[in-house]
């Protein structure tokens, strides 16, 4: 869980890894319904999450140097004072508009999965190739997620073997990871799911990717 405020320093932190894994953007604010539950879970998250994963808050930081005017403080990980911003945050998905083909967000709690790219160059060092999406909200309301914490406790455990299994296959069989893997692992693993997951996967108010129609 690393509070970075913009795409520049997502960048820099990713091309200074040097191992293949899942990144993601969690898009939740303070003021969405239940965001305090979900941003109690920030240290957790960050601990499972390991080598295996980066997630990204989107609008949080350590510290925004007075560049914005509308902060306010939340709990961070290892109990950090981390600060948000409601104008960090919409530029933020302002750029990420731009990158993501097909995407805008929803203005509740989403996530989008993507991956690195191993790479010298940090203006490469995210790759939107393959990017999947949910909104959180709205696959709880229609009984696709049972909460956001154990689906994401099934999220975080899918990256891990998705990574786990890339590095066991020749590179030559297989280049990327695929986002998409650790999304469906993570959700058929879910109790009494209403319908099949290739069924749900086709709600596009609740899944996009770089391959949806609009």
């Amino acid at each position: 869980m690393f509070p970075i405020n913009n795409f520049r320093g997502i960048e820099i932190q990713e091309s200074d890894i040097k191992d293949k894994h899942v990144v993601i953007f969690l898009l939740v604010k303070p003021s969405d319904a239940g965001a305090n539950y979900i941003i109690d879970k920030f240290n957790y998250l960050h601990h499972l999450a390991g080598k295996y994963c980066s997630i990204y808050p989107i609008g949080y930081s350590k510290d925004f140097f007075d560049y914005y005017k509308d902060v306010q403080p939340v709990k961070g990980v290892n109990n950090e004072k981390w600060l948000y911003s409601d104008q960090c945050f919409i530029e933020f998905c302002t750029d990420l508009s731009q990158r993501l083909k097909g995407w805008n967000y929803c203005g509740e709690p989403e996530i989008i999965v993507l991956q690195n790219k191993l790479t010298d160059d940090y203006t490469t060092s995210l790759d939107f190739r393959n990017y999947n999406y949910i909104d959180i909200n709205y696959g709880i309301r229609k009984g696709y997620i049972d909460s956001f914490e154990r689906f994401m406790q099934r999220l975080l455990i899918a990256c891990q073997k998705e990574v786990d299994g890339y590095k066991a296959i020749s590179e030559a069989n297989r280049k990327r990871l695929k986002p998409r893997n650790v999304l469906e692992m993570a959700i058929e693993k879910m109790p009494k799911l209403p319908k099949t997951v290739k069924f749900i996967l086709k709600d596009k108010l609740f899944y996009k990717s770089s391959k949806t129609k609009n």
